[in-house]
Protein backbone atom coordinates (compact mmCIF):
# COMPACT_ATOMS: atom_id res chain seq x y z
CA UNK A 1 0.00 0.00 0.00
CA UNK A 2 1.14 3.67 -0.88
CA UNK A 3 0.10 6.90 0.48
CA UNK A 4 0.85 10.23 -1.08
CA UNK A 5 -0.27 13.72 -1.67
CA UNK A 6 -3.34 13.76 -4.43
CA UNK A 7 -3.32 15.32 -7.59
CA UNK A 8 -4.59 18.25 -8.42
CA UNK A 9 -7.19 16.26 -10.47
CA UNK A 10 -8.04 13.22 -7.96
CA UNK A 11 -10.20 15.95 -5.75
CA UNK A 12 -13.23 13.93 -6.81
CA UNK A 13 -11.77 10.64 -5.75
CA UNK A 14 -10.91 12.11 -2.43
CA UNK A 15 -14.36 13.59 -1.86
CA UNK A 16 -15.55 10.11 -2.97
CA UNK A 17 -14.26 8.19 -0.54
CA UNK A 18 -14.43 10.14 2.42
CA UNK A 19 -18.55 10.69 1.20
CA UNK A 20 -18.15 6.69 1.32
CA UNK A 21 -16.29 6.52 4.63
CA UNK A 22 -18.22 8.94 6.53
CA UNK A 23 -21.88 7.52 6.05
CA UNK A 24 -22.72 6.76 9.57
CA UNK A 25 -20.58 9.50 10.93
CA UNK A 26 -22.38 11.22 14.35
CA UNK A 27 -20.36 14.65 14.13
CA UNK A 28 -21.52 15.36 10.04
CA UNK A 29 -24.96 13.14 10.77
CA UNK A 30 -25.93 15.67 14.08
CA UNK A 31 -26.16 18.62 11.68
CA UNK A 32 -26.51 17.87 7.96
CA UNK A 33 -30.14 16.91 6.71
CA UNK A 34 -31.09 13.30 7.12
CA UNK A 35 -33.85 11.26 5.18
CA UNK A 36 -34.06 10.55 1.51
CA UNK A 37 -31.61 13.24 1.06
CA UNK A 38 -28.86 12.32 3.31
CA UNK A 39 -26.20 10.72 0.91
CA UNK A 40 -26.82 13.50 -1.42
CA UNK A 41 -26.46 16.17 0.84
CA UNK A 42 -23.11 14.33 2.08
CA UNK A 43 -21.57 14.11 -1.49
CA UNK A 44 -22.09 17.84 -1.80
CA UNK A 45 -20.42 18.66 1.74
CA UNK A 46 -17.63 16.94 0.74
CA UNK A 47 -17.56 17.89 -3.02
CA UNK A 48 -17.24 21.44 -1.23
CA UNK A 49 -14.87 20.24 1.20
CA UNK A 50 -12.02 19.36 -0.18
CA UNK A 51 -12.31 22.14 -3.34
CA UNK A 52 -11.82 24.56 -0.88
CA UNK A 53 -14.37 25.21 1.94
CA UNK A 54 -12.47 23.73 4.68
CA UNK A 55 -9.50 26.18 3.78
CA UNK A 56 -7.79 27.08 0.53
CA UNK A 57 -4.64 25.85 1.83
CA UNK A 58 -6.32 22.43 2.68
CA UNK A 59 -3.28 19.00 1.84
CA UNK A 60 -5.23 15.96 0.26
CA UNK A 61 -3.74 12.57 0.78
CA UNK A 62 -4.66 9.51 -0.97
CA UNK A 63 -3.38 5.52 -0.05
CA UNK A 64 -4.35 3.06 -2.59
CA UNK A 65 -3.08 -0.20 -3.24
CA UNK A 66 -3.37 -2.66 -6.75
CA UNK A 67 -4.46 0.80 -8.58
CA UNK A 68 -7.55 0.91 -5.82
CA UNK A 69 -7.75 4.12 -3.87
CA UNK A 70 -8.76 3.04 -0.63
CA UNK A 71 -8.68 6.47 1.73
CA UNK A 72 -8.26 9.88 2.19
CA UNK A 73 -7.07 12.59 4.05
CA UNK A 74 -7.29 16.17 4.85
CA UNK A 75 -4.78 17.93 6.49
CA UNK A 76 -4.29 22.01 7.50
CA UNK A 77 -1.14 23.26 7.91
CA UNK A 78 -0.49 25.20 11.14
CA UNK A 79 -2.26 28.50 10.71
CA UNK A 80 -4.46 27.80 8.29
CA UNK A 81 -8.11 27.09 10.59
CA UNK A 82 -10.71 24.83 9.10
CA UNK A 83 -13.94 26.67 8.04
CA UNK A 84 -12.81 30.37 8.92
CA UNK A 85 -14.79 32.68 6.46
CA UNK A 86 -14.93 36.42 6.70
CA UNK A 87 -18.49 38.20 6.66
CA UNK A 88 -18.65 38.29 3.05
CA UNK A 89 -17.67 34.69 2.55
CA UNK A 90 -20.13 33.32 5.32
CA UNK A 91 -23.01 35.07 3.09
CA UNK A 92 -21.66 33.90 -0.39
CA UNK A 93 -21.54 30.18 1.70
CA UNK A 94 -25.18 30.52 2.97
CA UNK A 95 -27.00 29.12 -0.11
CA UNK A 96 -24.62 25.36 0.19
CA UNK A 97 -25.43 25.74 3.99
CA UNK A 98 -29.06 25.65 3.71
CA UNK A 99 -29.61 23.39 0.85
CA UNK A 100 -26.96 21.11 3.05
CA UNK A 101 -28.19 21.31 6.37
CA UNK A 102 -31.30 23.50 7.12
CA UNK A 103 -31.95 25.79 9.20
CA UNK A 104 -31.50 23.72 11.88
CA UNK A 105 -28.62 21.54 10.86
CA UNK A 106 -26.86 25.46 10.24
CA UNK A 107 -27.59 26.28 13.75
CA UNK A 108 -26.32 22.86 15.11
CA UNK A 109 -23.12 23.13 12.59
CA UNK A 110 -21.89 26.98 13.84
CA UNK A 111 -22.38 26.00 17.59
CA UNK A 112 -20.23 22.76 17.02
CA UNK A 113 -17.98 25.13 15.46
CA UNK A 114 -17.43 27.25 17.90
CA UNK A 115 -17.21 24.95 20.67
CA UNK A 116 -14.49 22.62 18.51
CA UNK A 117 -12.31 25.70 17.66
CA UNK A 118 -12.22 26.32 21.57
CA UNK A 119 -10.00 23.33 21.78
CA UNK A 120 -7.24 23.49 19.38
CA UNK A 121 -3.65 23.65 20.67
CA UNK A 122 -2.52 26.86 21.40
CA UNK A 123 0.52 26.91 19.61
CA UNK A 124 1.03 26.16 15.88
CA UNK A 125 0.00 22.13 15.24
CA UNK A 126 -1.00 20.63 11.97
CA UNK A 127 -4.85 19.19 12.11
CA UNK A 128 -5.96 16.59 10.65
CA UNK A 129 -9.78 17.57 9.36
CA UNK A 130 -10.92 14.29 7.71
CA UNK A 131 -9.37 10.77 7.54
CA UNK A 132 -11.39 8.14 5.51
CA UNK A 133 -11.51 4.94 4.25
CA UNK A 134 -13.71 3.05 2.09
CA UNK A 135 -16.36 0.92 3.22
CA UNK A 136 -14.58 -1.65 1.25
CA UNK A 137 -11.42 -1.29 2.29
CA UNK A 138 -12.24 -0.56 6.66
CA UNK A 139 -10.10 -2.65 8.92
CA UNK A 140 -7.35 -3.62 6.72
CA UNK A 141 -4.86 -1.09 8.14
CA UNK A 142 -5.35 2.06 5.37
CA UNK A 143 -6.23 4.27 7.88
CA UNK A 144 -3.01 3.82 9.90
CA UNK A 145 -0.96 3.94 6.94
CA UNK A 146 -2.31 7.16 6.20
CA UNK A 147 -1.76 8.25 9.26
CA UNK A 148 2.11 6.64 9.96
CA UNK A 149 2.83 8.21 6.35
CA UNK A 150 1.52 11.94 7.09
CA UNK A 151 2.39 12.02 10.85
CA UNK A 152 6.02 11.23 9.52
CA UNK A 153 6.35 14.23 7.75
CA UNK A 154 4.51 16.59 10.92
CA UNK A 155 7.19 14.80 13.14
CA UNK A 156 10.11 16.44 10.83
CA UNK A 157 8.37 19.41 11.09
CA UNK A 158 8.45 19.34 14.98
CA UNK A 159 4.62 20.15 15.02
CA UNK A 160 1.91 19.09 17.11
CA UNK A 161 -0.72 17.31 15.65
CA UNK A 162 -4.65 18.05 16.50
CA UNK A 163 -7.71 16.63 15.71
CA UNK A 164 -11.57 15.66 16.70
CA UNK A 165 -13.42 12.03 16.78
CA UNK A 166 -16.70 11.25 17.66
CA UNK A 167 -16.42 7.31 18.01
CA UNK A 168 -14.30 5.39 20.46
CA UNK A 169 -13.34 3.22 18.14
CA UNK A 170 -11.22 6.03 16.49
CA UNK A 171 -10.06 7.41 19.40
CA UNK A 172 -8.79 3.51 20.10
CA UNK A 173 -7.27 3.87 16.51
CA UNK A 174 -5.66 7.56 17.04
CA UNK A 175 -4.37 6.51 20.82
CA UNK A 176 -2.38 3.98 19.21
CA UNK A 177 -0.68 6.62 17.05
CA UNK A 178 0.30 8.43 19.48
CA UNK A 179 -2.56 11.20 20.37
CA UNK A 180 -4.01 11.65 23.44
CA UNK A 181 -7.73 13.18 24.99
CA UNK A 182 -7.21 16.23 25.66
CA UNK A 183 -10.33 17.66 25.73
CA UNK A 184 -14.10 16.19 25.32
CA UNK A 185 -17.98 17.41 25.41
CA UNK A 186 -21.45 16.11 24.44
CA UNK A 187 -23.96 17.46 22.35
CA UNK A 188 -27.18 15.75 22.42
CA UNK A 189 -27.38 12.20 20.39
CA UNK A 190 -22.91 13.06 20.28
CA UNK A 191 -19.88 12.72 22.10
CA UNK A 192 -16.46 14.49 20.74
CA UNK A 193 -12.73 13.66 22.07
CA UNK A 194 -10.22 16.48 20.97
CA UNK A 195 -7.13 15.10 20.66
CA UNK A 196 -3.77 16.10 20.50
CA UNK A 197 -0.54 14.50 19.57
CA UNK A 198 3.21 15.70 20.44
CA UNK A 199 6.21 15.54 17.84
CA UNK A 200 8.25 12.74 18.13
Amino acid sequence: MSVRRARDAENQQVAAILTDAFVDEDGLNYWLRQGAVKDRVRKRFFDAAVRDVVHPKRELWIAEADGRQLGAALWLPPGAKAFDYSFIEEVMMTPLLLSIAGIKGMSRALDLGKRLSGHHPHAPHAHLSFLGVHSSAQGRGVGSAILKQTLALVDEKGLPAYLEASTPRNVALYQRHGFEITAEFELPSLHFWCMTRLPR
